[in-house]
């Protein structure tokens, strides 16, 4: 069997979330078949992958994306690229994956089944931050929402199947008329996760791309209203935000007691290091892969609802979650203060993740779908 998978970027180094769901789900899919991912721009060497992995040049500055991307979404402009769709026509693949609708119009140029691998609803994502932003960011959100809805709709017509990363993702694209919609969960690979019992201290961390906007507003969330609070009973807290492309929102964040790390090249080092996770997160969609690898890595978590979103996480036994910044520091005093807690969430949350979210499970649904499809 041979697969072609598209994507916006190349999924190596794995520096976010989407890049790890592309890289593993690549991974995966490469045990029973031919693998050849094309991204758009630079790619580093992967001959250590069971995957090929090549670039098609691409550039598409944000001004010039921002003035011709009135009536379509910002993204499918940014990501366009006749020659990633010409190198799907002349493929001779057995099945094309697409990672994000965006890129649904170059795959439709192959003859094989396309599959829309969708790691959010789009529309929703930026719906939450039409509903989170303020004033003339606000209204951006929710213009850029509407045009992402009809792309979104679009694409998930026209394709063979969708994979989702969640039983709420598949209900809006089910109820969009897409032909097909498999789950897909997001995963950990529980192998390469080394696991360790939580560090006394009180520090917090967050990690995350911040080239994705609901990133910042919880960073900051985090930096400006919770470390505050806790920091009233337990003065020693401090927070550290580590992730890629950090702008000048967060930069202006630095102090004594919030330290910016952009270099991500080990985040499970930076894991490992903190007594707690906070996920404070107000804005997105899919399901969280950071909450998933501090579970692997046995470092507890504390998050909104929206932050553990379509993983099958309970509440008080895996993780703990709050609503209001308020809630969420006074659960994380607890995880400092009490280290019987702190063990037992470091505990179950790594078994959780072993037995239900290890990649080699999770991508097992994908993996019978392109076989289906390929009539293998």
């Amino acid at each position: 069997m041979k697969v072609l998978v598209l994507a916006g970027e190349t999924p190596l180094p794995p520096t976010s979330g989407a890049r790890q769901r592309v890289l593993y789900l690549a991974r995966e899919l490469a045990r029973v078949a031919e693998v050849d991912l094309v991204a758009l721009g630079p790619v580093p060497d992967a001959a250590a992958e069971a995957f090929s992995l090549r670039g098609v040049p691409h550039e598409a500055g944000r001004y010039t994306t921002l003035a011709t991307a009135l009536r379509r979404p910002y993204m499918a402009v940014k990501l366009a690229s006749p020659a990633l769709g010409e190198f799907a026509a002349q493929a001779r693949v057995d099945t094309v994956q697409a990672e994000f609708p965006y890129l649904v119009p170059a795959a439709l140029r192959s003859d094989a089944p396309v599959i829309l691998s969708a790691q959010n609803v789009e529309t929703e994502v930026l719906g939450s931050l039409a509903q989170s932003e303020r004033h003339v960011r606000r209204l951006r959100w929710a213009w850029e929402s509407r045009k992402t809805e009809r792309f979104e709709r679009w694409a998930a017509g026209r394709v063979a199947a969708v994979s989702v990363p969640s039983d709420h993702d598949a209900e809006v694209f089910e109820r969009w008329g897409a032909k097909r919609v498999v789950v897909v969960p997001n995963g950990v690979d529980t192998a390469a996760v080394e696991y360790r019992t939580p560090l006394p201290g009180a520090a917090l961390v967050y990690v995350g791309h911040y080239g994705y906007r609901p990133n910042v507003l919880a960073a900051q969330e985090l930096a400006e209203q919770i470390l505050p609070r806790v920091a009233v009973k337990v003065p020693e807290a401090s927070v550290r935000l580590v992730g890629r492309e950090p702008g000048a929102e967060l930069l202006r964040l630095a102090a004594p007691r919030v330290e910016l790390t952009a270099e991500v090249a080990d985040p499970v080092s930076h894991l490992h290091a903190a007594r707690a996770v906070v996920v404070p997160l107000r804005a997105g969609g899919g399901s969280r892969l950071k909450v998933l690898e501090a579970l692997a890595a046995g470092t507890p978590v504390v998050s909104t609802p929206l932050g553990i979103a379509g993983l099958e996480l309970e509440r008080g036994t895996h993780v703990l979650v709050g609503e209001t910044p308020a809630d969420l520091a006074e659960l994380a005093i607890r995880v400092i203060r009490d280290d019987d807690l702190a063990a037992s969430l470091s505990e179950r949350g790594r078994r959780l993740v072993e037995e239900r979210y290890d990649w080699a499970f999770t991508a097992r649904p994908l993996v019978d779908l392109h076989r289906e499809l390929a009539g293998h």
